[in-house]
């Protein structure tokens, strides 16, 4: 089954090269522009940038953009008002992690999207066996949170594609478009990989580790000149020191 966007091809794969493009060279400006000393914003604040590229790159393809709530967390995501189909973005990694959790107590932002679907089923023994787990109660608080996450844009929407990247040690090595039912199980999955922009994860970690390597240069000459100024000090100035407090000394007793 392919996945009907309603919307062009090369739109979502500009959706994403916006989402899988390195985010750190804004990250790093940022830090050197406030000479920040630690980096504990640098997560967040890379999904900030992604987030913002995604936004920029809808509003040029007429795209909507809905910007959502849920806790502490923002995300942005992309309606094509014409399909109903949204667009939700996220990490392979992490997508993983919250569809094993499915049917539990606490329900995720991604559970209670993947409700919105109307896709057929066709369950066999495994889809029947989990079935019971997503009762009428669960199956109503999913309704009840996608409501409340999506307010007057639920109504507009028909479908939810995920767009997913997988990323490894940093890097950026695919990307898919996912469509999936409400037990979370894949009904279409569309390789976008060749919309990967690459280029960013090796000029930062070049940069970085060239960085690295002239600050150790630096460092060693700076280091090795500290270390003789106290050796100097021990070998020169203590010994003189105590001389003169020797002399002193023998001053008071005389």
């Amino acid at each position: 089954m392919e996945i009907e966007y309603g919307t062009k091809r090369e739109i979502v794969g500009d959706l994403i090269r916006a989402f899988t493009k390195s985010p750190f060279d804004v990250i790093d400006e940022i830090k050197q522009e406030h000479e920040m000393s630690t980096e504990n914003f640098k997560s967040r604040g890379a999904w900030d940038v992604r987030f913002d590229r995604i936004k920029h790159t809808a509003l040029h393809h007429e795209l909507a953009v809905l910007t959502k709530k849920r806790g502490i967390w923002t995300f942005i995501c992309v309606l094509d008002l014409d399909s109903g189909t949204l667009f939700v973005f996220s990490k392979k990694n992490n997508l993983e992690s919250i569809m094993k959790k499915l049917g539990r107590k606490s329900i995720h932002y991604f559970h209670a999207f993947v409700s919105v679907d109307s896709h057929p089923m066709d369950l066999d023994e495994q889809q029947l066996s989990f079935f019971p787990i997503l009762h009428e109660e669960y199956e109503a608080r999913r309704l009840q949170e996608i409501r409340k996450i999506l307010g007057e844009d639920y109504p507009s929407v028909s479908q939810v594609v995920f767009l997913v990247a997988d990323e490894v040690h940093g890097k950026i090595l695919g990307a898919k478009a996912m469509l999936f039912n409400r037990f979370f199980e894949e009904i279409a999955i569309d390789d976008l990989s060749l919309y990967i922009v690459e280029e960013g994860y090796s000029d930062i970690f070049t940069v970085e580790e060239t960085d690295t390597i002239e600050e150790e240069k630096t460092l060693i000459p700076k280091v090795k000149e500290q270390v003789k100024k106290r050796r100097d000090y021990f070998e020169k100035e203590v010994p003189q020191k105590k001389q003169e407090n020797k002399d002193v000394n023998e001053e008071d007793k005389s």
